[in-house]
């Protein structure tokens, strides 16, 4: 009786070897690590800088499309290949994301980026697409000059020595997005603001090694690892951090409704009929958003104009141009528009630095692609990191003139997407370009950037970040 059994389960996972490999035997038309390869990867010790150095060598191994895929499991292709891009990402049907993705809901609640209810995304995108409109960017630049002189003010105490770009502007561009969606100042509860960032830390490290192991991917097996209460810790004080505040904003406006034309964020929130948990989930993933992606992104571009004073000197000269030559003076909206130069340096640093390195999505039926049909259930990572560097001339160089009116038609179609592209894009694109814009010019207006000799950032994480730090070193501009 057990033979019968046993030769029963063995050939019930023959069959489905074979199912699967057919299924998805398209696949093995493009190149790939080897199974071996891929264990070792995965069962091996490794830091996030190892996880983000290995996708990244694939595309540079392999070619713009590399297949990932331990038979007979279900496969996964690395993609940076235009056509991929604008197959997948352009269209209105392919807007799911794989599974592992709702695993961010846990620290930053379950917000537009990682959404993966498709029909409740729809609806929710199309509120939030009312709410950040040009009076909602007016508005936000306005909160910038209260926390620029925070800033100022820390830098200025801090000079000749080294300064971590990334923690120093982490700190500040969640004061400024707190301020924005929740109205309360953060500037002096630095003992608050430090927990929120250690716990997102933390939690971004344990995301990172879960999604890379085959078991820890698995709740049951993940809850009996030390790694779990780190888990559950970090993301019970990310709720904690935005609700304390939520709750007493909701609360104030209902014993005292905003009557005016003007309403901030919570009031369009609230007149849109969205329920108490959407409005905390998408708060939650706005507050993660909007100071860690941009405050990285600042700091990169920062980072990099440390080496360049020539660019700090044609942002500089731009910005005295537009407002002159009085320190206490600071940009508006429409000044920003104006600053076309400290742009091109914020794109190219984008280039080299994007926030989101890798872009994720499920192909949920078979889908035509290049001429090629792809079954279904196939999870799809686009690298951006690649697309950015494969596709343009010295790619390792930074030369904010790619940018130039007059250079952009030579960027082909498709390979440059800091943002994403299409319908799942970013929707906060044009708020982050007028923040970057605003803290570039003014630190520069004010300070002169130095770098820190061979000092190399290791790069890592879902939003990129440098896991040794953006040490700079800052001296005053004497005019």
């Amino acid at each position: 009786m057990f033979l019968i059994l046993f030769v029963i389960l063995i050939s019930i996972i023959i069959l489905y070897y074979i199912y699967q490999v057919n299924k998805y035997k398209i696949i093995d038309d493009y190149p790939g690590p080897s199974a071996l390869e891929l264990y070792k990867f995965m069962l091996l010790p490794k830091t996030t800088v190892d996880s983000y150095k290995y996708f990244v060598s694939l595309n540079k191994k392999y070619g713009a499309v590399v297949k990932i895929w331990l038979k007979p499991f279900k496969p996964t292709l690395l993609v940076s290949d235009g056509k991929f891009m604008k197959s997948i990402l352009l269209s209105k049907e392919h807007l799911n994301k794989p599974s592992h993705f709702a695993l961010l809901g846990a620290f930053m609640g379950y917000g537009l980026p990682i959404m993966t209810d498709i029909n409740l995304w729809r609806q929710e995108r199309k509120t939030f697409s009312h709410v950040f409109n040009n009076q909602f960017i007016i508005d936000y630049t306005s909160t910038f000059k209260r926390h620029a002189i925070n800033l100022y003010e820390f830098i200025n105490e801090n000079l000749n020595q080294p300064i971590d770009l990334q923690m120093l502007l982490l700190r500040y561009g969640l004061n400024i997005v707190y301020d924005l969606l929740l109205n309360e100042d953060l500037s002096k509860q630095d003992n608050r603001v430090n927990r929120y960032t250690k716990s997102m830390k933390a939690f971004f490290e344990v995301y990172l090694d879960r999604i890379n192991s085959p078991l820890k991917i698995n709740d049951t097996i993940f809850k009996l690892t030390e790694n779990y209460k780190t888990w559950i810790k970090s993301s019970d004080e990310a709720r904690e951090f935005v609700e304390s505040t939520l709750k007493k904003v909701i609360k104030l406006k209902k014993e005292s409704p905003n009557t005016s034309d003007r309403k901030d964020f919570v009031d369009l929130l609230l007149e849109s009929n969205l329920s108490y948990e959407r409005i905390l989930a998408q708060i939650r993933t706005l507050v993660v958003a909007g100071a860690e992606s941009v405050s990285s992104a600042t700091g990169f571009a920062l980072y990099r104009l440390a080496k360049h004073p020539e660019l700090q000197e044609k942002i500089y000269q731009e910005y005295i141009s537009i407002l002159g030559m009085d320190k206490n003076v600071f940009a508006e909206f429409r000044d920003i528009q104006q600053m076309t130069f400290t742009e091109c340096v914020v794109k190219e640093s984008l280039r080299l630095f994007p926030s989101g390195p890798f872009i994720f999505r499920t192909l949920i039926k078979p889908t035509e692609i290049d001429g090629k049909l792809f079954p279904g259930n196939i999870d799809i990572i686009f690298s951006i990191i690649d697309s950015h560097y494969s596709n343009f001339d010295n790619p390792t160089e930074f030369k904010p003139e790619r940018f130039f009116p007059e250079n952009i038609l030579n960027i082909p179609a498709n390979a440059y997407l800091p943002f994403s592209l299409g319908p799942r894009d970013c929707i906060g694109k044009t708020v982050a370009i007028v923040e970057m814009k605003f803290f570039l010019s003014y630190i520069i207006r004010q300070f002169k950037l130095h770098p820190i000799s061979n000092h190399e950032a290791n790069l890592s994480g879902v939003i990129l970040t440098s896991k040794n730090g953006l040490p700079v070193i800052f001296k005053k501009r004497m005019h």
